[in-house]
């Protein structure tokens, strides 16, 4: 059975990386593999592959159909989920034009106040959106998130008409209301976002810097409901259940108390979980607890790798596409760990304390070991103060803050004295947490590739074998590839070597150049999420932790948005910024050198690759930001790349007066991200470049790249590429000549 599940489960993950799906018809020509013994595996892996592209075909056949993209329209339908940061999710009713419709996510603006609360009936005037997101090297796939997720669309809401008051049985409402009044109750407590997601699994309600002092202390797992909480739920239910039954006198003879118990902690789990948002480590410890309460009620004992299996099956057959998510492989990835590294240690102590002492310490070991290759591949960065960051907080979380909430939760309408404590308890952890993570040594920031990840858990694994299995050392030396630097990591570039990365930003513009020894930002995005969600990732996987310019071209929001993210970052120092608004830069960032973005004085050497700007020169006269943008040229011997900003063709027509046949450039970034006003056929000409990039939103309503402009790049036969359509872009640009594009974005069966 565990064969044929782990085959299934292989099945439903092969599918995932098709570009096309097949049809389901030719699946039926694998029916008769059934009926053989050696084909029995091969036939549950074309099940679970049948399976995955079925249930992929229901998401993808509920798209917004492209008309209704163009203008605003009425939709009907009710709130789904617990509205967060000026977003919510909606499921619309059918209409003629869209007949089938799946889930949208709608933004709507912070000026404008609805009171809108999960289960409401409400009439929307929206203008939607087809599932597109930026597509960046490590950094978080929203794209695939949405898709995971059965979200079919995207928009903003115009206009909102209130219709119907919710169910008071809805379990969203009360999940709602649970957080509005744990919100007020604690609103003296900086964990209050904290017990809000320990109670109801919701963490919208932390704020960022104190997720990401979660994440660097890698203590983020204790505030997913998983199997700690639902264990525990289970745990209590049991043993007062068991206990209150004996006194039920016959009862209790027709109906043994341990059965009774396992019923009633199935029940209590199950509706916790539920107030939970049945979220995927929540089903998944859910599942495992009643599969072994099922073995009480059964009088069955069940082997925890059965139950394993049992619970990945179910899982999958519940939502195959979860293989997706990262809290898939985590959740999953951290029992199964906790299983292989605990199977041949017998437990060690005394007394019941020393015993279950020993065995938390034992599977904290256990867990940092084994997850530390796999949280490096998934998010680049582990924290090297883990294990004594979880050693301070798993006791107290466990035994007290846990506990303490949840029993706090059922006993709310009689007093609230136990979350104060809860609260109280987790706001004392925060003081050494923070501390911890807020050393400088901290992180070890290293992106893995596939292979070191498959080779380190082969070491993991051989590392974790049973106590006197011999020549265990052998997993060190399949460790070995951890400590390689990243392929692409600055320092293995020779002199003369430019590494160029136009990132995938959306509408606006972020570049990353890389020199043997030194690195250059030009512009930031768009946003300041932007640069949380897509160039801190970057930075991060490529080990870069000190930046020795961050051009700034204009300060239009499209290009200076992502500048504070940067900024902020504790592990992140920059030298020098170059910007056009040296006086708007020196009063926002008093502690940062500023320099002026200007002709003739800004010209410097790294590494044998020159960086000269162009533009502005000295008292230059601008009618708006965009002509007073920072033109950068960047030189290594023969080769060389352009980045004009947001000039217009007046800009255009002075830099070929001012540098004539010196504005001859390889690579192109397209000025003003391709508008009408730009990309003059004289700049062009005197330009002459064999590689132009756009850097552009999907759809954006600028509608940038204009088409005669990228006609009039193409008349010239040179090579065009938009990162609307292919992602970040990289080019090497060697002694030898310019190797790519590569672009970001692969192509998968849910893309568009």
């Amino acid at each position: 059975m565990r064969l044929s599940i782990l085959a299934f489960f292989f099945g439903i993950l092969y599918c995932q990386t098709l570009t096309e799906l097949p049809d389901l018809i030719w699946f039926l020509l694998a029916l008769p593999l059934v009926k053989f013994p050696r084909t029995r595996l091969l036939f549950f892996f074309v099940l679970g592959l049948a399976y995955a592209v079925f249930r992929a075909d229901i998401i993808l056949a509920q798209k917004v159909p492209i008309e209704l993209t163009r203008n605003n329209i009425k939709i009907t339908g009710t709130i789904i989920g617990t509205p967060y940061q000026h977003g919510l999710i909606f499921s619309p009713k059918a209409t003629e034009e869209w007949p089938n419709p799946g889930l949208i996510y709608l933004k709507y603006s912070p000026n404008v106040q609805y009171e809108m609360i999960p289960g409401q009936k409400w009439r929307l005037t929206v203008r939607l959106k087809q599932i597109r997101t930026t597509s960046n090297p490590d950094s978080f796939n929203l794209e695939t998130w949405l898709f995971k997720n059965s979200i079919a669309a995207t928009g903003s809401i115009r206009s909102a008409t209130y219709l119907q008051e919710f169910s008071l049985l809805n379990i969203n409402n009360i999940r709602h209301h649970l957080a509005e009044e744990l919100k007020t109750e604690l609103a003296e407590y900086q964990s209050v976002g904290i017990i809000i997601a320990l109670a109801l699994g919701d963490r919208s309600a932390i704020p960022t810097p104190q997720k990401e002092i979660l994440r660097h202390a890698n203590i983020s797992h204790l505030i997913a409901i998983s199997g700690l909480h639902i264990g525990f739920i289970a745990w209590l239910t049991f043993i007062i259940s068991r206990s209150l039954w004996k006194y039920m006198g016959s009862m209790a003879l027709l109906f043994p108390a341990p059965r009774f118990a396992a019923l009633a902690s199935i029940f209590f789990a199950t509706n916790y979980a539920m107030l939970a948002g049945f979220s995927l480590p929540t089903q998944r410890a859910l599942i495992m607890v009643m599969v072994a309460l099922f073995g009480i009620i059964f009088n069955y004992k069940i082997a925890a790798s059965k139950i394993f299996a049992i619970t990945l099956l179910l899982i999958l057959l519940l939502e195959p596409l979860t293989v997706l998510s990262i809290e898939f492989w985590l959740s999953f990835g951290t029992v199964a760990i906790i299983f292989y590294g605990l199977t041949g240690y017998p437990e060690k102590g005394n007394s019941f304390l020393e015993k279950n002492f020993m065995h938390i310490i034992k599977i904290q070991i256990i867990v940092t070991v084994g997850l530390f290759p796999i949280l490096l591949f998934i998010f680049g960065y582990v924290s090297l103060l883990s294990f004594a960051a979880n050693f301070i907080a798993i006791p107290w979380t466990s035994f007290i803050v846990i506990p303490f909430t949840l029993l706090g939760i059922i006993l709310l309408p009689l007093t609230s004295g136990l979350l104060h404590i809860a609260a109280f308890t987790f706001d004392a952890i925060l003081i050494p947490i923070i501390f911890l993570a807020n050393l400088d040594w901290n992180l070890w920031q290293q992106k893995i590739s596939l292979f070191t990840l498959i080779t380190s858990m082969i070491g993991i694994f051989i590392l974790l074998l049973p106590k006197g299995f011999p020549a265990k050392w052998l997993g060190f030396i399949w460790l070995l590839p951890l400590f390689n630097y990243p392929q692409y990591h600055s320092n293995n570039l020779k002199q003369g070597e430019v590494w160029f990365t136009l990132l995938d930003v959306g509408q606006g513009l972020s570049a990353v150049i890389r020199t043997k020894n030194h690195v250059l930002i030009y512009d930031t995005g768009p946003s300041k999420y932007i640069g949380r969600t897509v160039i801190i990732p970057f930075l991060r996987a490529k080990k870069i932790q000190h930046i020795d310019k961050l051009v700034i071209s204009h300060t239009d929001k499209d290009h200076d948005g992502g500048v504070e993210a940067i900024l902020n970052k504790k592990y992140l120092s920059v030298a020098e910024i170059l910007t056009s608004a040296v006086d708007e830069y020196k009063t926002k960032y008093p502690k940062y050198k500023v320099e002026p973005c200007q002709a003739d004085i800004n010209h410097w050497v790294w590494d044998e690759v020159t960086f000269q700007i162009l533009h502005p020169p000295a008292d230059f006269k601008f009618k708006n930001t965009n002509d007073i943008s920072c033109v950068l040229k960047i030189t290594n011997g023969n080769n060389s790349i352009l980045l004009p900003g947001d000039i217009s063709s007046d800009v255009e027509l002075q830099l070929i007066t001012s540098y004539k046949s010196k504005l001859k450039t390889d690579v192109l970034v397209a000025s003003h991200h391709g508008s009408a006003s730009s990309s003059s056929i004289s700049f062009i000409n005197i330009a002459n470049p064999k590689i132009v990039l756009f850097s552009s939103g999907y759809n954006n309503k600028y509608n940038h790249p204009r088409k005669n402009i990228e006609k009039r790049y193409e008349k010239y036969r040179i090579l065009t590429q938009n990162t609307a359509d292919s992602g970040a872009i990289n080019l090497n640009l060697t002694t030898d000549g310019i190797f790519g594009p590569d672009i970001a974005r692969k192509k998968f069966y849910w893309y568009e």
